[in-house]
């Protein structure tokens, strides 16, 4: 038999063996930590989680249920003048359909981090060693209102839609992205008992032209400017609106009395900022791409460990205010 035919069958016999070794895209699982903490000033407890990574045995990660929590851990928060030692704890599941076991967590309590301060959190296992991270607290912004966005707050009834309600702020030079809300407040009388509740005031529509409330828009996580300078516009036609909807649809019936105005700040530092644009950034509807990046800022290990603060101007509303009955 010449040659080159005995070459064709033993072609053949690697190719058929080739194909009975089932083909795995994902490389070998490298064991490591997994350490997860967000500081923030609107709580006095501080939580870390420390975890090891997993693969699952087939595709679908949510099959795996075994839990992978870090219980050997000495987890610690320091700053330049003291150290804190946490605690573990366990936290029920608010959906147990996956994992059928508490959240295993390091709790600091009481502790509210301080606005600007350096923050040092390490967790020491004897079985798998050392992870650390550092994050920096935003300083407190300032926040204030533009002139004239009083008179419009107090009786939007006779003013144009398009008339602005700007509020002004400074952010601080650590904060890398914001996020600001504008919520009312009311109470409304159901059945026999006064109930507080809040709605948030939309910063546009998918009809801007009529601002229409049937499908409204809400702020979302944005990078910090290079001044940290903003003003945040509302239009009056949506702050008309949502109190129109509440007063003459939602409670035509009930008893409401509108109280105040709250404008909410979020500051997220570098860390949380990166994490978020991370898991963010590829969320395109026209596009197919897979390769979303991985944000980590751990040292020996991975994770993500940051830090906001949260912080409010209010803006009490008269008592003869139009909604009130």
């Amino acid at each position: 038999m010449p040659k080159r035919m005995r070459f064709i069958p033993f072609c053949a016999l690697l190719l058929s063996l080739a194909c009975n070794q089932p083909f795995d895209p994902r490389a070998p699982l490298e064991q490591q930590m997994v350490l997860y903490s967000v500081l923030s000033t609107d709580r006095n407890a501080q939580f870390v989680r420390v975890y090891l990574n997993y693969m699952p045995s087939d595709f679908d990660p949510s099959a795996y249920t075994t839990d992978n929590a870090v219980k050997d851990a000495l987890v610690s928060i320091a700053d330049p003048s003291k150290t804190y030692q946490l605690r573990d704890t366990l936290l029920s599941r608010p959906d147990t359909s996956r994992y059928k076991f508490p959240i295993h967590m390091y709790v600091l309590r009481p502790f509210i981090p301080l606005y600007g301060r350096t923050y040092n959190i390490l967790a020491q296992s004897p079985s798998l060693g050392t992870v650390s991270a550092s994050v920096v607290v935003p300083a407190k912004p300032k926040l204030s209102m533009a002139l004239g966005a009083n008179v419009i707050l107090d009786n939007p009834r006779l003013r144009p839609p398009d008339l602005p309600i700007t509020f002004l702020v400074q952010l601080s030079d650590i904060a890398k992205g914001y996020i600001a809300r504008l919520f009312i407040y009311y109470d409304v009388l159901k059945g026999s008992e006064w109930v507080e509740e809040r709605i948030e005031i939309p910063i546009t529509s998918a009809d801007s032209t009529s601002y229409s409330m049937d499908l409204p828009l809400y702020p979302r996580m944005t990078a910090s400017t290079s001044t940290s300078q903003l003003g945040i516009v509302y239009r009056t036609g949506y702050y008309r609106g949502v109190i129109g909807r509440l007063t003459f649809t939602t409670y035509a019936t009930n008893k409401i009395m509108y109280k105040w105005l709250v404008l909410v700040l979020l500051q997220a530092e570098k860390n949380l900022f990166s994490y978020y644009s991370s898991v963010h950034g590829y969320q395109d509807p026209w596009s197919i791409r897979l390769d979303e990046p991985v944000y980590s800022g751990v040292n020996g290990g991975v994770g993500i460990v940051g830090a906001y603060t949260l912080d409010s101007l209010v803006y009490p509303l008269p008592e003869n205010f139009f909604g009130n009955r």
